[in-house]
């Protein structure tokens, strides 16, 4: 190799060995699995109502991490619950409930959250709650804050729950509560609750009335027509909050209907004609109206027999099976959406041409 090849050889083979050095010292981040542990249940609600606790808590969204976790990577929870003892500082946590995320029966899921309770608790004794998640590939999460809960004798429930639909209201109505829960007469004060859902068993957190009802009656009128309904109701023992609640009542459901016709049709016109009688009337405005049914009589404007099978959506109607010279009286009624059938117009009448 000549001089001159090997100055220009020496350049290359530095930028070469630079280029080499610094690309095997570029390192890229590696990567880390996210944790399969679910953060902690947080935000535990809970309320005891006679001798039945009722919790609920969130499905966890994100794991110890603090990363996103579909609801698909939770498993289910464990439930552990301690009875208060006063010789003991710390309660002793024994699993009482685990929930199959995929088919959680008898705890539901409603809005991302987890809805469950615990029966047959004893009156006075304080009893301590906490949850923990279990992820499906194996991760538990650490354990919850504890919830605590004190089941009290609260009143009876109210029995007999009736809904019966009106047009744009439901009215309910119950028998009135007398005794506690145990049996035991009760003459205090009584008052009740009326909650409602939209699902069957799913009635909404907070009831209907403002304030405790005296009557065991009510009637719920920010309904909407042709959708149905689901009421429970409890009773009461104090006007003002806190209220303790009892039980539910049996569920009662019902589906209130469009009963209001529309407007009689005004303005019949009645125009005879050879062979035919051509009758025009003036349009009704109901938002709902579904037609009009034609209406004829040819016994003195008695026994009225209608002409049309289903309404007809025009203000204007042929009949062309008249018989020549004899006098046919007519009525109209408008029917809406729901089949409601307004009363007849006022009768006309007309005899049809004879042909010449």
């Amino acid at each position: 190799m000549n001089a001159r090849s090997l100055r220009l050889t020496v350049p290359v083979f530095l930028v070469l060995l630079v280029t080499f050095a610094a690309s095997c010292g570029r390192k890229t981040d590696p990567l880390v699995p996210s944790s399969p542990r679910p953060e902690a249940v947080k935000d535990i609600k809970i309320e005891a109502r006679d001798d039945v606790a009722f919790l609920s808590w969130p499905v966890p969204t994100k794991n110890v991490e603090g990363k996103e976790m579909s609801s698909s990577e939770i498993a289910g929870f464990r439930i552990f619950r301690a009875e208060g003892e006063r010789d003991k500082k710390k309660p002793r946590y024994r699993p009482v409930a685990q929930i199959d995320l995929a088919r959680p029966a008898p705890a539901t899921v409603r809005g991302g959250r987890i809805f469950w309770s615990d029966r047959n608790l004893r009156y006075g004794q304080v009893y301590s709650y906490r949850i923990r998640v279990e992820g499906v590939r194996g991760g538990v999460s650490a354990w919850s804050e504890e919830a605590r809960v004190a089941p009290l004798l609260s009143l009876g429930a109210p029995k007999t729950l009736a809904a019966e639909g009106g047009d744009g209201n439901i009215q309910l109505g119950w028998d009135a509560v007398v005794t506690r829960a145990d049996g035991s007469a009760y003459t205090g004060f009584v008052g009740y609750n009326v909650y409602r859902g939209t699902d069957k068993n799913r009635q909404d957190e907070k009831p209907l009335n403002k304030e405790p009802l005296r009557a065991n009656t009510y009637k719920d009128t920010s309904v909407t027509n042709n959708k149905t309904y689901y009421y429970t109701v409890r009773s009461v023992d104090s006007p003002a909050l806190p209220w303790k609640e009892s039980l539910d009542s049996p569920e009662a459901s019902s589906t209130p209907r469009d009963m209001t016709p529309p407007e009689r049709p005004a303005g019949l016109t009645v125009v005879p004609g050879v062979g035919r009688i051509f009758l025009t009337w003036n349009e009704n405005n109901e938002r709902d109206l579904a037609g009009y049914h034609v209406y004829r009589s040819a016994k003195g404007g008695k026994n009225f027999e209608r002409l049309t099978e289903k309404p007809i959506n025009r203000t204007t109607f042929s009949d062309e099976t008249v018989k020549p010279g004899v006098l046919y009286h007519y009525a109209i009624t408008a029917v809406d959406e729901s089949g409601n059938e307004s009363p007849q117009s006022k009768a006309q009448s007309a005899a049809a041409e004879r042909a010449r």
